[in-house]
């Protein structure tokens, strides 16, 4: 073998320029895979360190729905298909909150929302009202009133998140209806809805789900910031967790089987419909419907046209049982997986329709931006090792042509086929793990020059993908060890063709060439 080497380390020597331009390709693959490895790395490690201190925690238990649910609701195609909540809520957050290793829990749900104006304008007429203002920003504009509405524990939920701190006002106390607004939305709202919004003030929000939509004025009882960089949605917004449940349709009556008697569906009874809408339409009704006697409606008559009706505040009162989820922080967030792993059996056993997962499972849609980068890149990869490998081996082909006499000469004095092939080899693999660790240099030096320029992200989508607001890449050894085994292999699988064209070459016809 050390004949083969220096042997092989004087072909390449010999053969400058060919093994430049290979060399070259090979370094040239090693830097795009360090590089673009170590980003996804780092955009990973961003986005899950991001999403655990402010919005996932470590583990999230959920309901489970025909798509996936994440914090931010079910994942579907129509966008407003309602989120499941928790059964048997109380037993299973005792579980989970008693369970070794478990820091902190709480429970939480979400919604969507518009900020809308206090006549009541309807989300329509609000986005048409935007349109008015001047060209620039104006989609801006519309988008500061779409609320991300986090409904949340106000008992337990900030001990599991302190990376948020109140510019001006208090936090969501327990028992209170209140809102949360980020400093900076604040200032976009105020400027959408046409008037200066401060702590104290009362918002009326627009509730936007598979349920309907509901209004509610919710007082704004402080204004906050985060105090570490990360990437989230924008348009997130702390509500106190029973409003929440009012404006997603979380009520008493969501869940309760109502059955309407003669006397509520006496109205159905009318035979002639436009009597009801005629001069003659507010006529008496006695318990046993509607009368065709023409006395005017009094407010007796208005009892009895509407029925009982005590139930009606009941049963849109907000369901206290009702939870989308429950977040846990735990000592040691490694063990998360084993836990998944324990809660899920735990559900099985119990008979409960719940579901765990990771911080992946909790961010969603945000999460799988890096998976989806992570699959483009590794396709892209693999079409670059193609044009790579066919360019590597036509520089060989070309190179073996060129060596038609050595070989033959070699050959004739008696080297089998099987010292061509390691001699070849050799070549290839010197070649690979020069210019990797060539490749290699230039992927530490390009980091550091990344990491000391700093690249901003400019808006909410890149600050998800760099996994914060500055892109930070870190070469990791494993992507390393890894890209070097990718060209090492690049360059092994080029030579196959080369060295098959060498093996039949007649040594005396290669010698009379």
């Amino acid at each position: 073998m050390p004949v083969t080497l220096r042997m092989a380390f004087r072909n390449l020597v010999e053969h400058k320029a060919k093994s430049l331009i290979i060399g070259t390709l090979l370094a040239l693959g090693m830097l795009i895979m360090v590089l673009g490895t170590s980003f996804l790395d780092a955009s990973k490690r961003g986005i899950q360190k991001s999403f655990t201190e402010n919005y996932t925690g470590d583990i999230i238990i959920t309901g489970i729905a025909d798509g996936p649910v994440s914090l931010f609701g079910v994942q579907s195609p129509g966008g407003l298909e309602e989120t499941p909540t928790i059964p048997d809520y109380e037993k299973v957050l005792a579980h989970a909150s008693s369970l070794p290793g478990v820091k902190a829990a709480a429970g939480m749900a979400s919604g969507f929302a518009l900020a809308t104006a206090e006549s009541g304008m309807e989300a329509q007429d609000l986005a048409m009202a935007a349109h008015s203002n001047d060209e620039a920003g104006q989609d801006d504009d519309m988008m500061s009133a779409v609320m991300m509405l986090f409904g949340v524990d106000a008992n337990n939920y900030w001990k599991l998140f302190s990376t948020i701190e109140i510019v001006d006002g208090t936090f969501i106390k327990p028992g209170e209806p209140g809102l949360m607004i980020a400093e900076d939305r604040l200032v976009k709202l105020s400027k959408y809805l046409k008037k200066d919004i401060a702590v104290g003030d009362e918002i009326l929000v627009q509730g936007i789900g598979a349920t309907g939509i509901r209004l509610r004025s919710v007082k704004l009882v402080g204004t906050f910031k985060r105090v570490s960089e990360g990437a989230g949605p924008e348009q997130l917004t702390y509500i106190d967790i029973d409003t929440l449940r009012v404006l997603a349709g979380m009520t008493v009556g969501s869940s309760e089987n109502i059955e309407l008697g003669a006397k509520e569906t006496g109205m159905l009874a009318v035979d002639d419909l436009d009597s009801l809408f005629g001069e003659d339409a507010f006529a008496s009704i006695d318990s046993s419907g509607p009368s065709a006697a023409s006395a005017p409606l009094t407010e007796a008559g208005i009892a009895g046209l509407l029925g009982d009706t005590s139930a009606r505040e009941r049963l849109n009162a907000a369901d206290s049982g009702a939870w989308h989820s429950i977040l846990l922080r735990l000592d040691d967030p490694g063990q998360a997986k084993a836990m998944v792993i324990g809660l899920n059996s735990w559900f099985a056993a119990e008979g409960i329709a719940a579901s765990a997962g990771d911080w992946q499972k909790a961010a969603g849609p945000y999460a799988q931006s890096v998976d989806v980068l992570r699959i483009v890149f590794t396709v892209a990869i693999m079409i670059l090792a193609v044009v790579a490998i066919i360019i590597i081996m036509n520089t060989m082909v070309v190179s073996v042509i060129e060596r038609t006499g050595e070989i033959g000469m070699m050959r004739a004095l008696g080297a089998g086929k099987g010292f061509v092939r390691k001699l070849f080899v050799a070549e290839t693999v010197t070649l690979s793990v020069v210019f990797g660790f060539v490749g290699i240099a230039l992927s530490y030096a390009a980091s550091a020059v990344i990491n000391v320029i700093g690249v901003k992200a400019s808006n909410q989508f890149l600050e998800i993908l760099f996994g914060g607001k500055i892109l930070r890449t870190i070469v990791d050894p494993l992507a390393l060890a890894w890209s070097l085994a990718v060209v090492i292999a690049v360059g092994l699988l080029a030579h196959f063709y080369p060295v098959s064209v060498a093996l039949r070459i007649q040594p005396v016809r290669a010698m009379q060439a």
